[in-house]
This record gives structure tokens, sequence and C-alpha cells, in this order.
């Protein structure tokens, strides 16, 4: 699926409004919001748009626009807002709830854009979050809604992403049929200026469907007219994509020097994600299917490579690690066969959630029994290797075990980690307290001067004082006017931790956000983020990250980043 259609027609910036929609309105906020329901809706709208790429401000305007179409109670106005505000979230949850909301105050209407943008909402969201079953209902609830819409390129946006989506499940004849009914969709529209872009890509994934049905004949009669109309548009890109295409089709004929020679002529022009790694997939298989192991692993491992960094879901990338285990296995290389039997075992995990729940067709040539016993395998094969020392069969046997052990909890751990990263992810910490003059007592502490300590405290965590690594109960004590004993006796009281704890989870919170917030954040190493927050090394950063959240940073990190990344 090329970009999730949703993100395209709202044109969502990745901010910050988990913090926004999360925040109770200031006093200020509500002056402002009740003078601007005085405007009309235009007004409101286009000063939204003024501010939209600050969503602070933003948020302002498309509430006051939710609050003056409620009180008149205008459900396509309802509506409206809730678009607004799905616009300046970040936070797949919010606008899934969002989109239920738009759902609720249109249901009943027939409207060009309501309810269907509401299931659009959703249906993008749950593709994003690879919920792949819900995001198809969603999407195909929406084109319900639209087969009486005039906007043609609307219609065919929501369903090619079901096509799309059925093709990359492998529901290959569901997909094809719906294909087909795009093409007629696009020549019906001939006078459109999308046509012959829309003409060119739907040829593109026909062609994709003829191979993957073993219609090779017909995807090459497609690939012939796709080249020689990308050609005559002077389409450099979607030339090559036929070319790539092309390539393809001689790989599932046979002819591979063809399949070859096509694939590396279109490498260089296209720098897609997706075409690295199905570029690297097939020039495998080929080395692979002519008896060339050695070149073969090394297309592998740069594919291995790209989806280490991207973690996309790759139906045949199981396949691809039992190639690596076999390839180890006849180099007797012990170590790196472990090292992708782990790999195989993770990716297999993967492809169940995220493929074969919907598709029961899709077939492995391996399961879990089977990699057990090469394990055991392996074990009795080091045993063997190691049997004149009892030392070496000690620890040949703990590792083994410590493997297996590792194997059968992997999915369960990487279960705990993904549920502790929504729940890191999704909890905004609201450390703010009011100035105040009546305190509970504290024996030996004045109320007086525990409301002062309290209030200098308020004002260190809203300067950010914890981000200076100098910071110590002293020096902070100094700061306050106060002693360490007091201080130390009033945080202790209020915060149910001692200082150091505090200071660390004031500086673990300004982090967890920055990394939400910031992409620039996102570049720095663990190291460069543990100085920036006030550690003064990575090692302590990471135990107090890890003591407050249950996750290290260099996981969340590596999540957070899946997240951020638009598909």
């Amino acid at each position: 699926m090329s970009t999730r259609i949703s993100r395209l027609l709202l044109t969502t910036n990745f901010l910050i409004t988990t913090i926004v929609f999360s925040q109770k309105l200031s006093i200020e906020d509500r002056r402002i919001i009740d003078s601007l329901k005085k405007l009309d809706y235009k007004e409101i709208y286009t000063s939204f748009k003024k501010v939209e790429n600050d969503s602070i401000k933003a948020f302002v305007f498309a509430q006051a626009y939710l609050e003056k179409g409620k009180e008149e109670k205008d459900s396509i106005k309802i509506a409206n807002a809730y678009s607004q505000l799905n616009f300046i979230t970040n936070n797949p949850y919010v606008s899934i709830r969002l989109g239920d909301s738009i759902i609720h105050y249109t249901k009943n209407l027939k409207h060009k854009d309501y309810p269907s943008l509401g299931y659009l909402i959703k249906a993008g969201e749950y593709y994003f979050l690879g919920k792949y079953k819900l995001a198809l209902d969603n999407y195909i609830i929406t084109y319900k809604y639209l087969e009486e819409n005039e906007n043609v390129q609307y219609r065919l946006a929501v369903k090619t992403e079901i096509a799309g989506l059925k093709n990359i499940l492998g529901l290959y004849e569901e997909a094809f049929f719906e294909f087909k009914d795009i093409l007629k969709l696009v020549i019906n529209d001939s006078l459109n200026e999308y046509y012959n872009d829309n003409y060119l890509t739907t040829l593109l994934n026909l062609t994709s469907l003829y191979n993957s049905l073993d219609k090779l004949d017909s995807a090459g009669i497609l690939i012939k007219e796709g080249i020689h109309k990308s050609l005559a548009l002077k389409d450099t890109s979607k030339y090559y994509e036929f070319i790539t295409a092309g390539g393809f089709n001689e790989y599932f004929k046979g002819n591979y020097q063809a399949a070859i020679d096509s694939l590396d002529k279109a490498f260089p022009y296209d720098n897609d994600q997706n075409a690295r790694i199905n570029y690297y997939l097939y020039k495998g298989k080929i080395a692979k299917n002519l008896g060339k192991p050695e070149e073969a692993i090394t297309h592998f491992k740069k594919l291995d490579s790209i989806y280490e960094i991207h973690q996309d879901p790759v139906r045949e990338l199981p396949e691809v690690y039992k190639t690596f285990v076999d390839y180890y296995k006849e180099k007797n290389d012990i170590k790196n066969q472990l090292k992708y039997l782990d790999k195989l075992i993770s990716a297999d995990s993967i492809l169940d959630a995220n493929f074969r729940f919907l598709n029961k067709n899709i077939q492995k040539h391996y399961d879990i029994p089977q990699l057990l016993s090469e394990k055991e395998h392996l074990i009795l094969k080091l045993k063997t290797e190691k049997k004149q020392s009892d030392i070496g069969l000690i620890i040949l046997g703990s590792s083994i075990i410590l493997l297996g052990s590792f194997l059968f909890y992997y999915v369960k751990r990487q279960k705990s980690y993904k549920k502790r990263f929504k729940e890191v992810f999704n909890d905004e910490p609201d450390r703010k307290y009011e100035k105040t003059k009546a305190s509970p007592e504290i024996k030996g502490v004045s109320l007086e001067l525990i409301t002062e300590i309290r209030n200098g405290l308020l004002e260190f965590e809203d300067k950010k004082g914890f981000l200076n690594s100098k910071t110590t109960l002293n020096s902070l004590s100094k700061k306050l006017d106060t002693n360490t004993n007091y201080l130390s006796k009033i945080i202790n009281f209020y915060e149910q931790k001692n200082f150091s704890n505090y200071l660390n989870d004031l500086r673990i919170e300004y982090a967890i956000k920055q990394l939400k917030t910031d992409p620039q954040f996102q570049l720095y190493s663990i190291k460069g983020i543990a100085q920036e927050v006030g550690f003064n090394s990575g090692e302590s950063f990471s135990k107090a990250f890890y003591k407050r959240t249950g996750i290290y940073p260099s996981y969340f990190l590596k999540q957070l980043k899946k997240i951020k990344t638009p598909l």
C-alpha cells in the first residue's frame, strides 16, 4: 500500500496534540474560545488554517468551532471540527476516537464527506497500527458511502487502498477484481487531469496480480503497454516501474538473465524502501535458483539490513531467514545458524500477527516443531564436538538451554515490551500543582515553610532546572533558601520518593516528551539524550529510564520511530 489515504486527504503533520488533548483549558483559553464562538464558522476556520502547524494554538480554534457546532446542534459543523482536531493530532488512538465521533454525529446523514470521512480516518489509523482486518473493514464501509459520490478521484483512492491491502495480504483473486473495477473507473474518467497517472498505476497493480496468479502472458501484455505509454508521456518514474515489473515477470517465467537485466536497469532510479527490498529479494531468489548460494546470501543480507532499519512486515522474510539457516548449516557455522534461527522465529510471529489471521492460505515450509528439532540437532552436534571436555559440555548445554528459553518466551516478552511502550507512549503525566497557602502538616516543618518550598519546587520544574547535571539536594536547597533536611522531608512526603528518584523521574518524563514531539531529538544517541536531560552517562540514564518505565530507552526510541514514520 502506498500511503495512508486519510493522511493524504487531511495532510496530517506529525504534531504534539497528545499533550494538547489531555490538558485542561486555561482561564485565558476559555475566554478566547467564548469570544471566537461569536464569529461565523468561516472566520473561525480561516483562523485555524493560519495556525494549523501550531497544534496548541490550532486546538483553541478547533475547540471553538466544535462548541459552536454543538450549541447550534449542527452535525456537519461538529464533524468539521472533529476533522480539524484530527488534522492536528499525531496519536493514532486519538484519531480513531475522533473518527468514531464523526460517525456518531453524521451516521444518519447523506453528505458528500460524512460519515465516510470518519470511517476513512479509522481505516488509515488501523492500517498504521498494523490492524489490517479493521483497516480493511473500514475502507470497505468508506467506499460504500462513496459509491454515489461524484468525486471520482476520492472513490479511486479509497478503492485502490482496498485492492492494495488485499494484494499485500495475498488475497490475489479479490484484489484482481478490485483493480479491474478500478480500471473501468479510470477509463470512464479519461478527461480527469490525473487520468494518465491513474491509468499507469492501475496497470502496474494489475501486472503484479497477473504475475501472482500465474497469468504471465497477460502480465507481459500490460507491461509492454505500460512501457509504451510511459515513454510517450515521458514519465520516467513509471517507465522504470514497468521495467521492474518486467523483471518480476521474467523471473516467474524462469528467464533469469532477462529478469536480472531488467531489475538492474531500473534499480538506480527507484530509492523507495519496498522497491529496494523487492530488488534484493528477487536477485537473491534468482541466485539461489541458479545454484549460487554465496551470491544469494549477499543479496539477502542487504535485504535484511533494510528490514532491520524499517521493520515493516515482509511476507517472504521467514523464507529468506530459512535460506540463511540452511546455508550456515551447510557451512557448519552454528553461531550464525542460531542467529538466523532466532530471526526466523521472530519473523514468523510477525507474519502470524499481520497476515495469516486474514489469509489462511498463506503457507510456510517450516513450523515451530521443526525449529525445535533443528535446535536439538544442534545440541547433539555441539555435544559431539565437545565430548572430550566435560566443562565444554556444561557450557554448551547451558547455552542451548538459555537459547531454548529465549525462543520459548520471545513472543511473550515482545508482547510485554509492546504493552509497556504503548502505556508510556499514551501516558501524559501532569506534575503541576497549584500554589497553595495550606498544606498537610509535616512534623518539624512549619506550614508556611512547606508552602514556600513546594512553590519553589514548582518553579524549579517549570524552568526545567532538573536538566542541569550538577543539580544536587544541597544545591537545590540553597537555591530555595532552605536546608537539605527540610527539602528532603517535603519531597519524601509529597512525591513519595527520595530526592535522587524525584530528580531522575523529572528528567525521564522530559526525555519521553521530547522524544515524542521533537524529530531532531530522536536523532541523538542514548548518550546524547542522557546529557541533554541532565544525566552524566548513558548507562545511568538507561537504568533510570528502565526503572521508571519498565523498558530501555533504545527500545522506546526504536518503537517510536516506527509510529512516527508515515507508511
